[in-house]
């Protein structure tokens, strides 16, 4: 009875495990996230949204400057974005210059790390200003859809090792106990009575 107690163990454990798995590899397929952050006053304030993808994706949303005044926003390579934070000449996939609000759309060509960044629009630099965002990423987050993988894989494992342990433990022969036979009696031979 105690091997049925850890078979059952087994089987429950991985059972837990695969589904955990398969609700991490669906939900890595597609995110929305929505927040609501300032930016300092200063010209090199600036705020970010940073965003992994393997393969293809889009990222969609809306944005408003709620304080007054006026954003720049940028969607960026990885590359770009650090070019960007050394202040130097930068390019970008999708751009908006002084807007108070919008919406943002634009294509992720493939695997990488993606940077939404909103600063201070023009003859805003020494004011704080708050933004309003929400954003949609179409697109696999590497990150929850590996651990996903992960967790679906050690998860099948152990099930599937609790049933071959439970067949072949099922299949064994059983082990029938051995009593002596009783000795017959002892007659003396015919004739010799």
């Amino acid at each position: 009875m105690a091997f049925v107690r850890v078979f059952r163990i087994l089987l429950i454990v991985g059972g837990v495990l695969a589904l955990t798995g398969v609700s991490l590899v669906f939900s890595s397929l597609g995110s929305s996230s929505s927040s609501t952050t300032s930016i300092p006053a200063g010209f090199r304030y600036y705020m970010y949204y940073e965003v992994n993808i393997l393969g293809s994706g889009s990222l969609r949303g809306d944005y408003q400057e709620i304080s007054g005044g006026s954003l720049d926003l940028f969607v960026m390579t990885q590359e770009q974005y650090d070019y960007y934070r050394t202040g130097a000449n930068f390019g970008s996939l999708w751009s908006l210059g002084s807007s108070r609000g919008g919406t943002i759309d634009v294509s992720l060509p493939g695997t990488g790390r993606y940077f939404l960044v909103a600063d201070h629009g023009t003859s805003y630099e020494q004011t704080a200003q708050v933004v309003r965002l929400t954003v949609h990423l179409s697109g696999i987050n590497p990150t929850t859809f590996g651990s996903g993988l992960a967790m679906l894989g050690v998860g099948l494992s152990i099930g599937s090792w609790g049933v071959q342990r439970w067949v072949r433990w099922r299949s064994r022969p059983s082990v029938a106990t051995a009593h002596a036979a009783p000795l017959p009696e002892a007659r003396p031979p015919p004739g010799l009575t």
